[in-house]
């Protein structure tokens, strides 16, 4: 394993993983892109984990992965009911009709090319007041590919694109020959009705992989895909709602992985196993810990860090938050706790709770180690610009007291809400940006930007160490946090900002600018 930030030294320069979101480094590239399907190494079977194991190790999401350079697919939102955790939901918005929806695995240089469905019938109009500004039909939909560095015009990464019910839009979305490998997502993102349709289920996985993970494939190191959701009943335990009012209610708020609820998830004794992990609920808060075991993070919302950040006992992930992790199976084989410890965001607890158990079992492993973090996509740190006054702005997130909590125009940035027809800056292609966000509310948000990642500089007036890009970033409570972020390409007038707890989106903590 090269060089990392040891546990202690990482606690002890005044950041917690929550201010790790680091970026960058400059190690030589040293593997070269191809554009060969990728190399998908099978869960490991009876000959290395037993029979169990083959029985009941954790699934993932079907697949659907590029060809020759292209990904070809069709998806299809609807409300037909489908079993998550051994139950029949009623009413949730899926794709493809499975829970959570497939996973999309390309590479650098493909093109995307995904023909969009709305079937959407069950709304659930009704079940609270909409946000929507303006009014929106309450089944209308559409694809953000959140998280990934692609273009935001015409037929990509669009967000003025809109699919009625029963429409269809053909995205048609190039991914960059020097895009990083890692997880990214794609969710359902109108203003008005994200927290409705994602929090139903509207959202799956996307992995970009390259030489570098076809490498650590061809090592026979396991990686494996976790998407860590809640899923919120109505009274009936049957009908899911979006509504995470019951989130205290072991009955009528379910913590799955992909999809399962308390799944066995099987290592051998000393093995080396890379998950990728991402936090694909509306608003819950994670603080995952792993009995027995630490984590080494590699990468961080689908970018590599320079150095990995080692030995960590708990990893916070906030709404939309990712990490890639290796975790090394313990020396004595037996059942070992995943769970979530307590967190308080401010104004909601998340509450403790085991949602599955490691099961280290199986002949010892005796492979190579994982080598660390991908060096092939190096990152630039920014922090050695220096930004015009011209480039430096302040981002203040706050709450309107006199609107009520579940009403447009309850939370603000920059003192107003959402407005769609106001571009709050306009920045230019080539330039660096310096933002400071300064938070006057009483609880975190983690806040996220479309198109371009960026680089923390300090938290609460504290350095941090550069060591990699985010593209959601926690602001802490009553807090500053600064940024920055340079427009290498993609120019376009409707770049969006806002909090991934989404019903403080649809409540109003959203902006737009432009790059020009």
């Amino acid at each position: 394993m090269p060089s990392s930030i040891k546990r202690r030294e990482f606690l002890e320069s005044g950041l917690t993983i929550v201010g790790a979101s680091l970026l960058g480094g400059s190690l030589a590239a040293c593997f070269r892109e191809t554009t060969t399907a990728p190399v998908v190494i099978p869960p490991a079977g009876k000959d290395l984990l037993g029979a169990a194991a083959a029985a009941g190790d954790l699934l993932e999401p079907p697949v659907i992965k590029s060809v020759g350079g292209r990904l070809t697919t069709t998806i299809t939102a609807s409300t037909n009911s489908v079993s998550i955790a051994g139950r029949t939901v009623l009413q949730p918005v899926t794709y493809n009709g499975v829970y959570p929806a497939p996973t999309l695995l390309v590479r650098p240089g493909d093109l995307i090319d995904l023909t969009f469905n709305n079937k959407i019938v069950a709304d659930q109009a009704g079940t609270k007041p909409g946000y929507g500004r303006p009014p929106r039909a309450t089944n209308q939909t559409n694809l953000h590919t959140h998280g990934m560095h692609v273009s935001p015009n015409g037929k990509a990464d669009n967000m003025a694109v809109m699919v009625d019910a029963n429409g269809s839009f053909r995205y048609q979305i190039p991914v960059p020959a020097n895009h990083p490998a890692g997880l990214f997502w794609y969710h359902a993102h109108v203003h008005g009705l994200v927290t409705n349709h994602v929090g139903r289920g509207a959202a799956g996985m996307i992995y970009v992989s390259n030489a570098y993970t076809d490498s650590i494939a061809q090592l026979g190191i396991r990686h494996r895909l976790m998407s860590l959701q809640q899923v919120y009943f109505q009274r009936d335990g049957k009908t899911i709602t979006f509504d995470d009012g019951n989130h205290l209610d072991p009955n009528l708020s379910l913590s799955v992985i992909n999809g399962a609820l308390m799944p066995d998830i099987y290592i051998r004794p000393g093995e080396p196993q890379v998950w990728s992990l991402i936090n694909a609920s509306t608003s819950a808060f994670y603080m995952l810990r792993l009995e027995g075991h630490t984590f080494d993070i590699i990468a961080e919302d689908g970018f590599p860090y320079a150095r990995p950040v080692t030995g960590l006992q708990t990893l916070l992930l906030p709404s939309a938050r990712r990490y890639e992790v290796v975790v090394r199976g313990n020396g004595a084989p037996g059942r070992y706790a995943l769970s979530y410890d307590e967190f308080f965001q401010g104004v909601d607890t998340w509450p403790q709770k085991n949602v599955g158990t490691v099961v280290v079992d199986g002949a010892a492993w005796t492979g190579p180690s994982h080598p660390g973090v991908d060096p092939t996509t190096p990152p630039e740190d920014l922090s050695v610009y220096k930004v015009k006054k011209a480039q430096q702005r302040t981002i203040t997130l706050s709450v309107n007291p006199n609107v009520p909590e579940g009403t447009f125009g309850r939370f603000q940035i920059n003192g107003h809400s959402w407005d769609p027809s106001f571009s709050e800056w306009t920045s230019a292609l080539g330039s660096v940006e310096e933002w400071t966000f300064v938070n006057t509310t009483e609880q975190d948000h983690p806040m996220h930007v479309h198109t371009n990642p960026f680089q923390i500089i300090s938290r609460n007036g504290v350095p941090v160490p550069f060591n990699g890009y985010a593209d959601t970033v926690l602001v802490p409570r009553f807090g500053q946090l600064v940024v920055r972020t340079k427009y290498t390409d993609f120019a376009g007038d409707l770049i969006l900002m806002h909090c991934h707890i989404l019903d403080h989106e649809d409540m109003g903590m959203m902006i737009r600018f432009k790059i020009v």
